[in-house]
């Protein structure tokens, strides 16, 4: 569905601001 399409790029817009909130990255 389109939830789980928005879910890739949603958590990366996170991670590049620096705020991992499901996990660490790397």
């Amino acid at each position: 569905g389109p939830d789980g399409g928005e879910t890739v790029p949603h958590l990366h817009l996170h991670l590049l601001g620096g705020r991992p909130l499901a996990w660490p990255p790397g």
